[in-house]
């Protein structure tokens, strides 16, 4: 409540009445049907405008229960009133269509009764206005004839205050009304978290691809483009194979790239680059070009690695020589890959980066989400007085 009349000098606080006049404005192509129910009956007048009332609830609750209905309401809304109820996931529930129909009817009521006491505090407000005219010196309110005077401007203040207050407290109770009736159920709920969770998992492989591919060959191109620098005129030969070492590597991750803007645009026949362990020999003769001795060894079935196994483990050894060479700088590193017929294991070991401290996890972070996702282990830091990558990837359940 301390919040609620400083908020009367904002302008969004009054949104209830637009979101009012809407609601009567809806009103309109049923009315006539209500009219009509009223007008079949024999009773007085009181009795017919109360048929009339219960006529057009009714059915403004019936017309709420269309789905369309309720996704226009979510639209009116949260244009109108500033929420932010998600649109309906797919076709709504029982219990849902009954909580639309009853926010159809409660709308239109709550708006149908806030514009009547809005129009009658309106007519209180011709009371000052008449008295500073000076048009007449008395008149009929409270079922009497009243003499006018100097009351009627702090009549008319506090008449005004109330329409501002009203307003503000039926721009609360329709939003709540609104997040309540018209707000997703469980199962909308579910499935709005499950897209979340799928948008999410999609972000976070696109982020490790683009680490993954891009980062290694900026990294190597950086190497080699400072290398070339320097050899420029003592080793022409040395820099040609470095600008062609950039090349090729820069055309691998234009590939990449491709891939991952594809899915970015949703473009399904954007086709994933394959990079395997088979081709682990090029990374190795990149990393030897850009000043890594780099001791490779691979035993076991390489070739016959399940497909994603190969992938990932390909990434492995591509982030273990681009941390190498962006942190440690030229020097020896160790690769081994074993796959055997139950596990594959990846190793790559280098010179521990002096004494600065080793920063950048995010491809750590990207590697152990990868190697999880296959059910492994991934392991990475000191080991005396190298650093070691490893990861074990089982190629059996229960291996």
């Amino acid at each position: 409540m301390s919040g609620f009349f400083p908020s009367l000098a904002r302008i969004g606080t009054y949104r209830s009445l637009p979101f009012a006049v809407a609601g009567a404005v809806l009103t309109v192509p049923v009315s006539p049907f209500a009219l009509a129910a009223a007008v079949s009956v024999d009773a007085d007048s009181r009795v017919r405008a109360l048929l009339a009332l219960v006529a057009l609830a009714v059915l403004m609750g019936l017309l709420g229960l269309l789905g369309p209905v309720r996704r226009g309401g979510i639209g009116l809304a949260n244009l109108l009133l500033g929420t932010a109820v998600p649109a309906p996931a797919g076709r709504p529930d029982a219990g849902t269509r009954l909580r639309s129909g009853l926010w159809l009817a409660l709308h239109t009521a709550l708006s149908g009764l806030l514009l009547t006491v809005l129009a009658f505090l309106g007519l209180g407000l011709l009371v000052p206005a008449i008295w500073l005219a000076g048009g007449q010196d008395r008149i009929s309110l409270f079922w009497d004839d009243v003499p006018l005077g100097g009351w009627t401007v702090p009549f008319g203040v506090l008449l005004l205050f109330g329409a501002l207050v009203l307003l503000a407290g039926a721009t609360r109770a329709f939003r709540a009304a609104t997040e309540a009736l018209l707000g997703p159920s469980e199962t909308e709920r579910t499935a709005l978290a499950e897209r979340r969770a799928a948008v999410l998992a999609q972000r976070n492989r696109l982020a490790r691809e683009l680490h993954d591919s891009i980062g290694h060959t900026l990294t190597t191109s950086t190497i080699q483009a400072a290398a070339a620098a320097e050899l420029v005129e003592a080793d022409p030969a040395q820099v040609r194979r470095a600008l062609g070492t950039i090349e090729e590597a820069s055309r691998s991750a234009l590939e990449d790239l491709d891939h991952v803007l594809g899915l970015l645009r949703e473009e399904p026949a954007t086709k994933e680059p394959t990079r395997t362990l088979a081709e682990v020999d090029v990374l190795a003769v990149r990393a030897r070009e850009a000043g890594l001795d780099v001791r490779l060894a691979v035993s076991g079935p390489v070739a016959a690695l399940p497909a994603t196994v190969s992938r990932e483990g390909y990434r492995i050894v591509q982030e273990g020589l681009t941390n190498a060479l962006r942190h440690a700088g030229p020097g020896a590193v160790d690769v081994r890959v074993e796959a055997g017929p139950d596990r594959l294991a990846i190793a790559v070991v280098n010179a521990l980066p002096g004494d600065e401290p080793r920063g950048g996890r995010r491809g750590l972070t990207g590697l152990a989400e990868r190697v999880e996702a296959l059910r492994g282990a991934l392991e990475a830091g000191p080991d005396g007085p190298r650093w070691r990558l490893s990861a074990t990837i089982p190629l059996r359940p229960g291996a």
